[in-house]
């Protein structure tokens, strides 16, 4: 987002941001605001492109670069057009130099649900933390529910949504207000990206560059849908496999809800 200016007078002090009339992509997602219509698949993918070109500004296009350390749906910001901007850089880092990794802090910062588990460890977070909040949002996007998923016990929306695509049924975990108005190819292949976003190593971790190409994809292939295209989905880097046909998700990962609760806000 553009800031527009400040106020540092006495006491009053304030940073003035361009103004969001759709508010925040939560409030979209989450249905908080009984006048908000469902956001379409085709528009949430738009959303969460535009999302992920904000990332990936930050991770190559500044310098130096900037972590964001706290990617989730309330700082992901819509404006008239419905379209998505990244808000909320009071816990952004910068790196030192080209040849860093990661930004070392003396206190962890983020949110239940959307921190990577290395950075909750080792309170350093890097691009690859940023990229498995990311991915977090995708699951959003994809399932319409909240990171922390009530059921009725708190588990995190990862293992939720691992747990029944291990039975390779992606209806059963796609938003079913949006009325099956989307091409299920498309849906697969973000789920998968968001998957891979959210790997337990970094090193698994897809880099934002690549994660905005793949996104690309699937908009393409949501918007050949909605023309009547026909087609369906290959993987290229699982030797052109449908993930309709037998996909395989492992459901060993888990993040420790209860962990660090009182230094998450």
């Amino acid at each position: 987002m553009s800031m527009i200016g400040y106020c540092n007078d006495g006491g009053h002090m304030a940073l003035v941001y361009e103004y969001m009339p759709q508010g925040s992509l939560k409030e979209h997602i989450a249905g908080e605001d009984g006048n908000m219509p469902c956001l379409p698949w085709e528009r949430r993918l738009r959303v969460a492109l535009e999302t992920a070109q904000g990332l990936l500004y930050l991770h190559k296009g500044c310098s130096p670069p900037i972590i964001h350390r706290d990617v989730k749906t309330t700082n992901i910001l819509l404006n008239a057009r419905l379209e998505a901007k990244i808000a909320d850089f009071g816990l952004s880092k910068a790196f030192n130099c080209e040849d860093d990794t990661h930004v070392s802090t003396n206190t962890f910062a983020g949110t239940l649900g959307y921190a990577a588990p290395e950075y909750q460890r080792t309170m350093q977070p890097s691009t690859k933390s940023d990229v498995y909040s990311f991915g977090v949002v995708l699951l959003e996007l994809v399932t319409g529910k909240p990171a922390i998923v009530r059921n009725p016990e708190s588990i995190p929306l990862i293992n939720w949504a691992r747990q029944r695509l291990a039975w390779g049924d992606i209806e059963g975990v796609v938003d079913t207000r949006m009325q099956g108005d989307h091409d299920i190819n498309a849906v697969w292949k973000t789920t998968e990206i968001a998957l891979k976003c959210t790997e337990q190593s970094p090193l698994q971790r897809p880099s934002m560059t690549d994660v905005v190409m793949q996104l690309q994809e699937c908009l393409d292939l949501e918007e050949g849908f909605e023309r009547g295209d026909n087609g369906f989905y290959t993987d290229s880097s699982n030797g052109g496999m449908n993930p309709n046909m037998g996909y395989n998700i492992t459901t060993n990962q888990s993040t420790d809800v209860s962990q660090n609760n009182a230094a998450l806000r």
